[in-house]
C-alpha cells in the first residue's frame, strides 16, 4: 500500500492527498512534521532529501516533491484520469497548475510565517507581495474563466492546484492588505464555492483543521512561533 508522509495542514501535502482521494486509491497517511534545528529528524532525509513534505512511499522507494508525486500517481493509476485526453489539454492543465504555484502560492508563502506568528510583515515584503499579485490576477483570468472547472469539463490537476493554493493567497491578502486580492478574477468565487462542496475537498479541509493544533505545537517547539 502507498504511504503518504507529511501533515494535513500543508497544502503541498494535500496536493497528492487530494489526487489519491479523487482517484479512489487506497493509501496510508504517516504523520511527519519536519523542520530545521536541534529537534530535526535526520532519518526523514532518506525519504525527502531536503526534509520537506510530502514524501510518497512506494514498493520501489520514496518520491518527494508534490509535482513528481502526482505525476507518478497519474501514470501508475491512470483511471480515473486527472488530465484531459489531448496533448494540448494536458499542457494547458500543467500550464495553469504551474502558473498558480509560481505566481500566487510562492508569492504568498513568503508571508506565511507572519500569518502564523501574527507579526506584521516588513513594508517592502508586503509591497512586493501586492505588486506581484496585482500583476498575476489579470493574467489568471486569461488562462481560465472558471466557468465549470479550472480547465475544460472535468476535474483535473489544475483544480487541485487552485483549490489548495489560492486560499493561501486569500488568507495573506485579507490579513495584511485588508482585502481579498482574488475577488476580481471573474468566476473564481463561484468556482471556489462549487469546489468546496466536493466530498474529498471537504475531507481535506476537515483534516487540515484537525491538524492545526498539532502543527502549531510543532512550530512552537521548533521555532518558538
Amino acid at each position: 500500500m502507498l504511504k503518504l508522509h507529511g501533515f494535513s495542514s500543508s497544502n503541498y501535502y494535500n496536493v497528492p492527498k487530494l489526487a489519491l482521494l479523487e482517484k479512489g486509491i487506497e493509501f496510508e497517511e504517516v504523520l511527519s512534521y519536519t523542520g530545521v534545528g536541534p529537534k530535526y529528524k535526520p532519518e526523514y532525509l532518506d525519504k525527502s532529501p531536503l526534509g520537506k513534505v510530502p514524501a510518497l512511499e512506494t514498493e520501489e522507494g520514496f518520491i518527494s516533491e508534490s509535482r513528481a508525486i502526482v505525476e507518478y500517481i497519474e501514470r501508475a493509476f491512470p483511471t480515473p484520469s486527472l488530465l484531459p485526453d489531448s496533448a494540448f489539454g494536458i499542457a494547458k492543465v500543467q500550464e495553469l497548475s504551474q502558473f498558480i504555484e509560481l505566481y500566487f502560492e510562492l508569492v504568498a508563502r513568503r508571508l506565511i510565517p507572519n500569518l502564523l506568528g501574527g507579526v506584521e510583515p516588513e513594508p517592502q515584503a508586503l509591497q512586493e507581495f501586492e505588486n506581484n499579485i496585482n500583476k498575476a490576477v489579470p493574467a489568471l483570468a486569461k488562462l481560465s474563466d472558471f466557468n465549470s472547472f479550472a480547465f475544460g469539463d472535468q476535474f483535473t490537476l489544475a483544480d487541485i492546484a487552485a483549490i489548495l493554493n489560492l486560499p493561501v493567497v486569500r488568507s495573506v491578502g485579507n490579513k495584511f492588505l485588508g482585502r481579498d486580492p482574488l475577488s476580481d478574477v471573474p468566476g473564481l468565487d463561484d468556482y471556489c464555492a462549487r469546489m468546496e462542496t466536493r466530498p474529498h475537498v471537504q475531507t481535506i479541509r476537515a483534516d487540515a483543521a484537525a491538524d492545526q493544533a498539532g502543527f502549531m505545537a510543532h512550530l512552537k517547539a521548533l521555532y518558538g512561533i
